[in-house]
């Protein structure tokens, strides 16, 4: 018996149209290989201290002209990147590591700038690692325009010293469009403050939608159904010339 083309093709329409809800019970990554996110990059020390100097390692972070983040390949919930830091003259330096939105794997510096898609406040950054919280959300307007936000504080002091944790993530694709840390520490009567900005620039996050998958599918129908006849056709033909 000849399967039956038509079946088989509202088939693939309800599995296509379908797999977004079994997506949405688990942890989803709302990147893909091939995209790439583009940040400008500052730090800025200061001290109260007039004899104080800024240490080598800022002087060599504060040359950075822009970071930029590629996403290799994606295996589930883990992501692994290529980070690159392209200096004011030109040079770069590169690290790949992974990244797991899941279980809190970060094995490179910058990595915490990409989450899971869709995360909510009040829920865990990393649903089965960590402890960090998502506090709320927030309407923000970038160079690659609005972005509806869900952002991540995170204030620590001890003593007299303090450090706060601030970033905003888009909620569709779970990449950062915003870092800003600011620590504070106090010797004496001196007091030290570091400041350090990461800014989305611009991204590269090719879309292929559901509704366009779709589309193409649907397009494709008639043509099928047309192939499918001729072939039926010609199969008719052959048998009535060798009976």
């Amino acid at each position: 018996m000849k399967p039956n083309l038509i079946a088989i093709i509202i088939i693939l329409c309800l599995a296509i149209t379908t797999t977004p809800l079994v997506l949405a019970q688990t942890v989803t990554v709302g990147v893909n290989p091939g995209n790439t996110f583009n940040y400008s990059y500052k730090i800025n020390w200061d001290s109260t201290d007039p004899a104080a100097t800024v240490p080598a390692q800022y002087q060599e972070l504060n040359d950075t002209q822009f970071i930029r983040i590629t996403v290799i390949t994606v295996t589930g919930s883990l992501i692994n990147v290529d980070v690159t830091r392209h200096f004011n003259n030109g040079t770069e330096q590169t690290q790949n590591g992974n990244i797991d939105v899941n279980t809190q794997v970060l094995e490179i510096p910058y990595t915490i700038l990409i989450i899971r898609a869709n995360a909510n406040p009040g829920e865990k950054i990393y649903p089965d690692g960590g402890h960090a919280i998502l506090t709320d959300t927030a309407t923000r307007t970038y160079s690659i325009g609005q972005v509806d936000a869900v952002r991540y504080v995170s204030p620590d002091t001890i003593g007299g010293n303090s450090e706060k944790t601030e970033i905003y993530y888009d909620r569709t694709d779970g990449v950062a469009v915003e870092y800003n840390l600011i620590s504070q520490e106090t010797s004496g009567s001196y007091v030290t403050t570091t400041r350090e900005t990461v800014l989305i620039n611009s991204w590269v996050i090719p879309e292929f939608p559901v509704t366009t998958i779709l589309m193409i599918l649907l397009l494709a129908i008639p043509l099928l159904l047309i192939a499918y006849k001729k072939k039926s056709l010609s199969n008719h033909k052959f048998a009535v010339l060798f009976r």
